[in-house]
């Protein structure tokens, strides 16, 4: 009888030993498919030259952005959309269309009458000009042509005093 009962107990110890691999491997497992957060432009880079025409037709260059926002927005990103309330300093938007220039014209009006926008495709110059690729939202604060903050919200681009 002793005899049954040490195997019993062995056997419990074994399957409680195994419930705790298992759950230790699909944790691991989950933590590996959660995307990697998306690369922003180095802090200190200068930004490349480009020259793209916003939304009234005037040009906007590398040249005029010394101390300024800018934003790569697109009306299909969720947090895109939370954001855009949230521009209330002037700012240099380039909504990425998507190639449905329609819907980027609707997401752009709800952008505020600070914000300045140019409409750019995926892969455009200004977007290699910054580093920045296609991840939307990317949020650049420039001074001096570089950049001096970069990241996914507002919070991280604020000026220190305003934090």
């Amino acid at each position: 009888m002793s005899f049954l009962v040490a195997v019993v107990a062995v056997l419990a110890v074994l399957t409680v030993l195994n419930l705790l691999l298992s759950s230790a491997i699909i944790r691991l497992l989950n933590e590996q498919r959660r995307p990697a957060t998306p690369a922003l432009p180095a802090v200190g880079t200068e930004i490349g030259s480009f020259e793209v025409t916003d939304a009234a037709g005037e040009p906007v260059t590398d040249r005029e952005l010394d101390d300024a926002l800018v934003a790569f927005l697109s009306p299909t990103c969720g947090p895109c959309q939370r954001i855009a309330g949230q521009l209330t300093e002037p700012t240099v938007a380039f909504v990425l269309d998507g190639g449905d220039r329609d819907k980027a014209v609707e997401y752009a009006a709800g952008l505020g009458p600070s914000v300045r926008v140019a409409f750019v495709g995926d892969r455009s110059p200004v977007s290699a000009a910054f580093d920045a690729g296609d991840v939307t939202p990317t949020l650049i604060r420039v001074r001096d042509r570089r950049i001096a903050a970069a990241g996914h919200d507002l919070d991280a681009v604020r000026p220190q005093h305003a934090r």
